[in-house]
């Protein structure tokens, strides 16, 4: 077997040169979390490489996402589950099943752990415990509490709501008018923090849109549809709809039934197999969306690489799409 350089190892792990030399000669000074990432790059340089490509640690991801999302990064997490990483999909599942999930994983201290999760206190008391013990967390497509995670890996989804709230009101900001959002969960940061966006926005720039409801579909679409409907009833006028979350089956539903596909502007998230076909038949106008291999693939390279303060984060970019400018990733759906 060949021997391994320090530098090798430092660069495996995501550390300095001066700390691998102390994991190796047992010095004091070394973080747990730390130490096993070192140890753990090192049996990794020791092996055959039989990942298909994917040289990281191999880690555990538990998503609670919506259900197209949650297609898509099974779609990506593919190639890493032949290297020994594990998907959790936690779709429409409660907070008791998925931190039962996280209990399980909790002694593989040496396994990065990818979350999207709300950020409540028992899922930020469990996530930072498992910090302490040495596990790396990082948040994907919605972030937590600072204390709970070492890395965000996601878009800045105040900006995004940001987006919306201009495309809404240069497009009717000229002349008074209403319009609705549909509402997920405040626990999920990036619901609240694309509603902030929005609500800011709106405000501050376009003082002729009024804000006039809510629907709270809380990511289903049975209840979307129900919530945006009875929205569309009593409030009649509204002529745009912002989607900071999931349901949008049920949004579409809802506008088709209150018969408003020609005369609101709806804008969603996310482009995949649900929002696709309505963006192509017009009932939504905009999607904001990011590839969701790109978080996957980010994220990864955190959980490979990188330790404590080292681990940092990613903001990727994302973009406006509309029924002309479908992104590659999502060309697939429209076979």
């Amino acid at each position: 077997m060949r021997r391994i350089k320090i530098k090798e190892i430092a660069l495996e792990s995501g550390v300095s040169r001066a700390t691998v030399d102390r994991v190796l000669n047992n010095r004091a000074g070394v973080r747990p979390r730390t130490r096993v990432a070192v140890e753990t790059a090192m049996r990794r340089l020791a092996a055959p490489d039989s990942t298909g490509g994917f040289r990281g640690r191999p880690f555990d991801a538990v998503l609670r996402l919506g259900g197209g999302m949650a297609q898509q990064c099974r779609d990506a997490m593919a190639s890493y589950l032949s290297a020994g990483c594990r998907l959790y999909d936690m779709f429409q599942q409660d907070e008791d099943a998925i931190l039962a999930h996280i209990d399980e994983l909790a002694e593989a201290a040496d396994r990065p752990l990818i979350v999207a999760v709300k950020d409540t206190s028992r899922m930020r008391s469990r996530l930072s415990k498992l910090r302490r013990a040495g596990k790396t967390v990082i948040a994907m497509v919605t972030d937590l509490a600072s204390d709970s995670r070492d890395a965000f890996v996601g878009i800045d989804n105040r900006a995004a709501g940001q987006a919306a709230a201009f495309i809404v009101g240069r497009s009717l900001g000229e002349r008074p008018t209403s319009v609705g959002v549909v509402l997920g969960d405040y626990a999920f940061r990036c619901h609240q923090d694309r509603e902030i966006g929005f609500r800011s926005t709106l405000r501050d720039r376009f003082p002729k849109v009024v804000l006039a409801a809510e629907a709270h579909g809380e990511d289903n679409p049975d209840r979307t549809y129900e919530e945006t409907l009875g929205m569309l009833q009593k409030h009649p006028a509204i002529s745009a709809i912002y989607n900071v979350s999931g349901g949008n089956a049920g949004l579409a539903r809802a506008v088709k039934e209150a018969d408003r596909v020609d005369d609101i502007m709806i804008i969603s998230h996310e482009v995949n197999d649900v929002t696709l076909p309505l963006l192509h038949d017009g009932v939504f106008d905009y999607l904001i969306a990011q590839d969701p291999a790109l978080l996957i693939s980010e994220a990864a390279k955190i959980a490979a690489a990188a330790v404590g303060d080292s681990a940092g984060g990613r903001i990727l970019d994302f973009f406006v799409h509309t029924c002309y400018n479908i992104p590659e990733y999502a060309r697939p759906f429209q076979q």
